[in-house]
């Protein structure tokens, strides 16, 4: 992951700028949170909330709107600028080849790496990279804090998520080498496409160009069923992570509204369990994709990791 960092690093400024807005989005969801909670035990105690309390709702909300505003519009400029680095290193890599060396060079490969790893890693980098380190941000945060409020509901409601960690470490590696193995397939494909244009005035002369196309076909299936495989592996595998993402709600209301029952937690202090709760579900939940994700794209930067100066 030199490659990745180099990349970062070059647009430190920025990324640093907007990793500062994503937490502070984070940290004012909590404080919008304590708003709504106290707002929720006024009005159950048969009260009228105060309007300077609405007033700092309203204000939280509207603060919170634009940190995730800006947070995005940040986060998006700088994953442009990385992918635009990494497009430009790629044309520097080649412009110092020498002629000898370029003229030795795979056709499709290259086209390849343009095509494929370069456009996926550009994908990864605009729809995961900020995401998912906001997600791990919102997750550390709402472990924190809903352990403040009453540790004894946050570990009882929240115990499961170990299961599901290893539910999601087993899910993640089947996904794992399903994607390898379209992976693999691409790659055969791609090659069997390169030896196709290299060789066309060869087939061409012999009239083999039949053969060739219904080898290039069976490369194309093959690639198709491993595509489909994978997607379907996933689809399953996370449907089921779904399902088992609702157990700590479904605790949630058993194990809190006990203690709202008993006088032991607020009616405030369970809504803000019960809001805050996709959190830490919602990220286990998504976690198998995450990490199939991760390690295409790992796989696609070490590949280009020698091919970018």
């Amino acid at each position: 992951m030199r490659l990745l960092y180099k990349i970062i690093w070059s647009r430190g400024y920025l990324t640093a700028l907007a990793c500062c807005a994503v937490v502070a989005s984070a940290l004012l969801m909590l404080f919008w949170n304590a708003q709504l909670s106290e707002i929720i035990d006024t009005v159950s105690s048969g009260a009228l909330p105060q309007g300077g309390a609405i007033a700092l709702a309203l204000a939280t909300m509207l603060v919170m709107g634009a940190a995730s505003y800006a947070g995005g519009w940040l986060s998006g400029f700088a994953c442009e600028y990385m992918a635009h680095d990494l497009r430009m290193g790629y044309a520097r890599y080649f412009a110092s080849l020498p002629a000898a060396a370029a003229e030795q060079l795979n056709t499709g490969e290259q086209l390849s790496l343009l095509q494929n790893e370069i456009a996926d890693v550009a994908a990864y980098l605009n729809g995961n990279l900020f995401p998912l380190f906001g997600d791990c941000v919102r997750f550390i945060a709402t472990i924190c804090w809903l352990s403040y409020l009453n540790v004894k509901l946050a570990i009882s409601a929240n115990l499961p998520v170990i299961a599901i960690l290893l539910y999601v470490f087993y899910s993640s590696k089947l996904i794992e080498t399903a994607v390898k193995k379209s992976q693999q397939a691409k790659e055969r494909m791609n090659r069997h496409a390169d030896i196709i244009l290299t060789a066309f005035p060869i087939i061409k002369l012999y009239d083999a160009a039949r053969a060739a196309i219904n080898g290039y076909r069976v490369e194309v299936g093959e690639w198709e069923r491993q595509t489909v495989k994978s997607e379907r592996i996933r689809a399953r595998l996370m449907s089921f992570s779904g399902l088992i993402s609702n157990i700590p709600l479904i605790l949630l209301f058993f194990i809190g509204g006990g203690m709202v029952m008993d006088g032991a937690l607020s009616i405030g202090a369970l809504y803000v369990f019960v809001n805050l709760s996709g959190n830490v579900s919602g990220v286990m939940m998504n976690m198998p994709g995450f990490i199939s994700a991760f390690r295409q794209f790992s796989a696609n930067m070490d590949r280009l990791s020698d091919k970018v100066l």
